[in-house]
């Protein structure tokens, strides 16, 4: 991506001129709250990654219990230099590392407990060293001996070098919540919490963030009682406490959590930050959390968001989840919902059983890096000719030409007591535009309330560009898609500010959409859904024909059509004016849902097994192992397709089945390795199998003692 800031070192010279000085004479007067120096830094980052990696990853568990054995850790090839190479490649600024899950197992040998790495068969709990030709200088049992504590296996050392090596940040999760500590609850446990903020300061070189998660206490196995324990985490924890031990060593460090933060969450785990974001924040004012998708516009701390997303649907690596990797596309979107709404993204990469980040992620988050990159390689607004509306007493210092040259450090701003106006960018030729980024100078507050954005169709005309984004907030950047349009002028309007605008960049692109195949489905009441994951693309589709499998025409899709055929086969496509690649996908539909009676299901379970979305789910009663699907009359059916649940949880997916067909038993076997991967199962039935009744029969569930659970199923 082309870089519109300067760098820190300019920043800090621009920062540090004196405001009542000659230099800054007319600067205008900061709007406060403000951000600190090491705020500023901190969003300049916009992308960093997250790794969530322990005991859960070999146990298929998000939140462990505290009882899983340290003994089933046990990655055959760790290489964090593999993960800091990727997540360098994939334009990451650094590293977040789960040193302790809310388990309580510790990834690197604390003094604390015993649950830890160092009672793990990883690198035998020891590690190993290897002697390079220096033995002979220092005396090799010397330096053995030196090097047994320092050389046991230690995963948060081993990551805080591959970073230092690899030049990216390095910071540390840490879980106020320990399930395994016998002392939870108790002063005991505030003394080993903080022990281990100090091993982690003090051991591991410069952090630049330090996560404490919100999720504090409940049941566990707190040392074998096996209870549940409930404290108040706002007083327990000492977090002021805390806090100053991270500054000691780290005074720059961003703070996540606790009650001293310097930065917040966004209040939701979905990768979005609001389109209105207001950097400022008080929590004590919140009345849900879910107000930190917004921000305060009247707040008194500088807050600003940050968005947690994982790449996949948990937060921990599973096999099962190895084909719901996000795509590109949405990867692309996530950062124009996040970075481009004036918030970070940190974007977790689970780490596999072996020890790495899986190739289908890490070429994943190469290819949405590279995307972006190109995208916003070429400004079409650098060096164009500006003019405003308002000028701050005709100071160079803050002249128009300074909202595009490129800088961060350098602003436009109006005269005080101004809080409206506008930017006005001509063209040497008609341009092609449908992005626009834009960053105000947030050293001096967050001001802009509401602007407007348009574009000159015909001399001194002005239309408003088509987008779907609120035109309110900007603060440290914000990115506003819309439909491309053409054009030898662009005006960008200021229509409400909490002070005079001070606006430090404006670029424009013609960014391309990335495009996958659209999916098809149809639903219980035969109609055809055709979706994108990419807005406002044109989605077309067309009908098979039987005989010469050639589509008859294309039609545009305008919204759900009703198709009641058997056996029909749909394709579909997706473009965009600046993509004309038109990914297509084909989609063979069996007998038509509403032929299909399910004589033991209600409504809303029939809707769910035959809607085509494996989202949605029929969870059988206890005890029933079996479902039956009626026609009206008997017809050829050559196979079954069972769609496992897509939700996360695996518990009662059919390992291994029967289905019969008129009451004669047709096929049987097993679904090979359903839980870690359940994508849809085709089962072949013999040929000139016929019939009006088709029982579908759960020989087996993954899950001991639990129900049969089913996704979706259809016939062909």
């Amino acid at each position: 991506m082309k870089k519109l800031t300067a760098g820190i070192a300019s920043l800090l010279l621009a920062l540090s001129l004196p405001i009542g000085g000659t230099a800054q004479s007319k600067a205008p007067a900061p709007v406060h709250p403000v951000p600190t120096r090491a705020q500023i830094e901190w969003q300049e980052l916009e992308t960093y990654a997250f790794v969530h990696f322990g005991l859960n990853t070999f146990n298929d568990l998000e939140w462990g219990y505290g009882n899983t054995p340290a003994k089933t850790f046990a990655p055959e090839r760790l290489d964090t230099d593999q993960w800091v190479r990727t997540l360098k490649r994939a334009g990451m600024k650094g590293v977040i590392l789960t040193a302790k899950h809310h388990d309580g197992f510790c990834l690197w040998p604390t003094k604390t407990t015993e649950y830890s790495v160092k009672n793990s068969p990883w690198k035998d709990g020891q590690g190993r060293h290897v002697f390079t030709g220096r033995r002979g200088l220092i005396g090799g049992g010397l330096l053995e001996d030196a090097c047994r504590d320092h050389c046991r296996g230690d995963l948060v050392r081993e990551l805080s070098e591959s970073c230092r090596k690899h030049g990216l940040l390095f910071g540390l999760y840490l879980s106020p919540w320990d399930r395994n500590s016998q002392y939870y609850g108790q002063p005991e446990y505030q003394k080993i919490f903080h022990e281990q903020i100090k091993e982690l300061t003090t051991q591991y070189g410069k952090l630049f963030e330090y996560w404490f998660d919100g999720a504090n206490g409940g049941n566990g196995w707190y040392g074998g009682a096996d209870t549940t324990r409930q404290i108040d985490p706002k007083s327990y924890y000492l977090y002021e406490d805390a806090a100053k031990m991270l500054r000691k060593n780290n005074k720059d460090i961003m703070i996540f959590g606790g009650t001293v933060p310097t930065i917040r969450w966004i209040g939701n785990e979905q990768g979005w930050a609001g389109q209105t974001n207001w950097a400022m924040y008080d929590e004590d004012k919140a009345k849900h959390y879910s107000e930190a998708q917004w921000g305060m516009e009247d707040a008194k701390q500088w807050l600003p968001g940050e968005v947690d997303v994982s790449i996949r649907p948990g937060w921990f690596y599973h096999p099962r989840e190895d084909h719901q990797v996000r795509s590109v596309a949405n990867l692309v979107r996530l950062y124009y919902q996040s970075v481009g709404r004036n918030a970070n993204l940190l974007l977790n990469c689970p780490i596999d059983l072996h020890g790495r980040i899986p190739a289908e992620d890490s070429t994943r988050l190469i290819a949405w890096h590279d995307h972006l990159k190109e995208a916003f390689r070429d400004n079409k607004l650098r060096g164009v000719a500006v003019t405003a509306s308002n000028l701050r007493s005709g100071d160079k210092k803050f002249a128009p030409n300074l909202s595009n040259d490129g800088k961060t450090t350098t602003y436009w701003a109006m005269a005080d007591g101004v809080t409206s106006g506008y930017l006005f960018y001509r063209f040497s030729r008609p341009t092609r535009l449908n992005t626009l980024v834009l960053q105000e100078y947030i050293a001096l507050g967050q001001r802009v309330k509401r602007f407007r954005i348009e574009t000159e169709t015909s001399p001194g005309v002005f239309e408003p560009v088509a987008t779907s984004d609120s035109l309110t907030t900007i603060g440290y950047k914000r990115i506003i898609r819309f439909a491309p349009v053409e054009t030898k002028s662009l005006r960008v309007t200021f229509e409400e500010a909490r002070g005079p605008v001070c606006i430090a960049e404006i670029a424009a692109y013609l960014t391309p959409e990335v495009l996958e195949a659209p999916k098809i489905r149809r639903d219980e009441s035969d109609k055809v859904h055709i979706t994108s994951v990419t807005p406002d693309v044109l989605i077309e589709y067309a009908i098979e024909d039987a005989k010469t499998k050639h589509p008859k025409g294309w039609q545009r899709y305008k919204g759900p059509f009703t198709l009641s055929d058997d056996h029909a086969t749909i394709r579909a496509r997706v473009s965009t004016s600046t993509n004309k690649d038109r990914p297509e996908t084909t989609k063979r539909l069996g007998f038509a849902a509403s032929q299909i009676q399910t004589p033991s299901l209600g409504a809303d379970d029939r809707k769910a097994l035959l809607d085509g979305n494996g989202y949605t789910t029929v969870t059988l009663d206890a005890g029933q192992a079996s479902l039956e699907l009626l026609f009206e009359d008997a017809r050829p059916i050559q196979k079954l397709i069972y769609t496992p649940s897509q939700q996360r949880d695996a518990s009662g997916h059919v390992r291994s089945y029967s289905i019969y067909v008129d009451g004669q038993k047709v096929a049987s076997g097993n679904f090979d390795n359903i839980q870690n991967n359940p994508i849809p199962q085709e089962v072949l039935l013999p040929a000139g199998t016929s019939g009006s009744r088709i029982r579908f029969v759960a020989e087996a569930i993954v899950g001991q003692g639990g129900r049969v659970t089913l996704g979706d199923l259809s016939i062909e």
